[in-house]
C-alpha cells in the first residue's frame, strides 16, 4: 500500500492484489507517483468498462459521514430525472446544515421547461421530505450551464474552507468536478467520469484552485429501490438518460396499459374521466408502448421486439426470479407517478385508479407533477406517497 491516493476514485492505490481497489502495476507507481491512477479508473476512462470493487454501503455511509464532519459547508448533487431517489431519507439522515443542492442534468428536460418554476418545485419537495433549509442551484455537469455560478457561490460562502460534495450514485458528482477542473485549469488528473455506478470508492480531496476552497468528494450513496441499479451496464444506459428525455401522451382508455419497456406497467384498473391523458416520460433508449390490460403479463414474460432489447435476457430472467409486486394507488390531476430509476407518467384530467407492476423492491412515488402547468380550479392539495 502507498501513500498515494488514485486521483480517478480515491481508493489507495497498492500493487499487491489486482482484485481490490486501487490496484496499479508497481512499475507504473513508481514511475508515475500520486499521478498514477489505478487499472479500474483506466479501464473506465478508456474502455468504458465496469470494474468491480465497490464499497459495501455501511463503509460508504461511514465514509461520507466523516467528509460531512471535516466540512465548512456540504454540497449535495442531486439529479433532475431522479429527484426522488437523489432525496431520499437515507440521503437526508446524512447531511447537515449549511447545505447546498444542486440539481444536476437539467438540461435533460425539456427546452420549454421554465427553470423559474422548477426551482420552487424542489423546494416544495425537499419541505415536505422534512429536509434541513438549502440553497438551490440548477446546474448542468455535462454542458456546463449553472456551474460557474455554483462555484462563485461556494467561494463567496466558504472562502478558502473545505466543502463535501455528496450525492448517491450516478447523479453527476464527478462530472460536476471535472467540469470545474477543466474551468478553472487544473493541471492534475481529474476524477473519473463514468456511467457506472460508484465511480468513486473513497474521499478523495481535491484543490483544484490554489487560491480557492477545497473540495472533497465522496463515495457514491447507494440509493435503494432504484430500478437501474439492478441492472447490467447495457440495459442502465439505456434507462439512465444521458440527453432530452422522450415524452409521449396517450388518450386514457378502459382495461388499456403502458409498458415502459419490459421492465414495468401502469394498468388503468377503474373508470376514465372524459378527457383524460397520460404523458410518459423515460429515456431515449427506453421504449414506451400501449398494449390492453391482459397482455400485460405475456408482454413482461416474452416480449415483442423493441421491447425485447430492454431489458436484456439476462436481465429480464433476473428480474422475473426476483418477482413482481403490484400497486394500487389513485393518481390525481397534475400528479406523477414516479418509478425510481425508470421514469414517470403524468396525468392530465382524472382522477385515475392505476395497477402499478414492477420488480419486486423496486419503488415508487406520487407526488405533484415536475413537468407541465401547476394550477386547475378544484385541484386537490399536494401529497407525497411513497411505496
Amino acid at each position: 500500500m502507498s501513500e498515494y491516493l488514485c486521483p480517478g476514485c480515491g481508493a489507495p492505490l497498492q500493487s499487491d492484489d489486482p482484485d481490490k481497489p486501487g490496484f496499479v502495476p508497481r512499475e507504473i507507481l513508481e514511475r508515475d507517483g500520486p499521478l498514477a491512477v489505478c487499472r479500474r479508473c483506466f479501464r473506465m476512462r478508456h474502455y468504458g468498462e465496469a470494474g468491480g470493487g465497490q464499497p459495501a454501503e455501511d463503509e460508504v455511509r461511514a465514509a461520507v459521514r466523516r467528509a460531512v464532519q471535516r466540512a465548512d459547508l456540504v454540497l449535495l448533487v442531486a439529479d433532475a430525472f431522479d429527484f426522488e431517489a437523489s432525496v431520499a431519507p437515507s440521503v437526508r439522515e446524512l447531511v447537515r446544515p449549511p447545505l447546498v443542492l444542486a440539481v444536476n442534468k437539467i438540461d435533460l428536460l425539456p427546452p420549454r421547461t421554465p427553470h423559474e418554476e422548477v426551482r420552487p418545485w424542489v423546494e416544495q419537495r425537499l419541505a415536505a421530505g422534512g429536509w434541513p433549509r438549502a440553497e438551490v442551484h440548477l446546474i448542468s455537469a455535462r454542458t456546463g450551464w449553472g456551474t460557474r455560478a455554483l462555484w462563485a457561490r461556494l467561494a463567496e460562502r466558504v472562502g478558502r474552507g473545505t466543502v463535501s460534495v455528496l450525492g448517491v450514485t450516478n447523479v453527476g458528482k464527478s462530472a460536476l468536478l471535472a467540469r470545474w477542473s477543466q474551468a478553472v485549469g487544473h493541471k492534475g488528473p481529474a476524477p473519473t467520469v463514468s456511467a457506472v455506478p460508484g465511480t468513486t470508492l473513497a474521499p478523495l480531496p481535491l484543490q483544484l484552485d490554489p487560491d480557492s476552497f477545497t473540495l472533497l468528494d465522496t463515495p457514491g450513496i447507494p440509493p435503494r429501490g432504484r430500478m437501474s441499479d439492478r441492472l447490467c451496464p447495457d440495459c442502465a444506459r439505456r434507462v439512465v438518460p444521458d440527453r432530452r428525455l422522450k415524452g409521449q401522451l396517450w388518450t386514457v382508455q378502459p382495461g388499456q396499459a403502458v409498458l415502459l419497456g419490459g421492465f414495468a406497467a401502469i394498468e388503468i384498473s377503474g373508470p376514465v374521466p372524459p378527457g383524460s391523458v397520460l404523458i410518459a416520460y423515460g429515456a431515449q433508449g427506453l421504449p414506451l408502448h400501449r398494449t390492453r390490460a391482459e397482455r400485460v403479463p405475456q408482454l413482461l414474460s416474452d416480449p415483442p421486439p423493441p421491447l425485447r432489447q430492454a431489458p436484456c435476457g439476462h436481465c429480464r430472467k433476473r428480474l422475473a426470479a426476483g418477482g413482481f409486486t403490484t400497486h394500487a394507488v389513485t393518481l390525481a390531476h397534475a400528479e406523477d407517478l414516479v418509478i425510481h430509476g425508470l421514469g414517470w407518467v403524468t396525468l392530465r384530467g382524472g382522477p385515475l385508479a392505476l395497477s402499478v407492476r414492477v420488480p419486486n423492491d423496486t419503488k415508487i412515488t406520487i407526488r405533484p407533477n415536475l413537468l407541465g402547468p401547476k394550477d386547475r380550479p378544484g385541484r386537490p392539495a399536494a401529497r407525497t406517497v411513497i411505496r
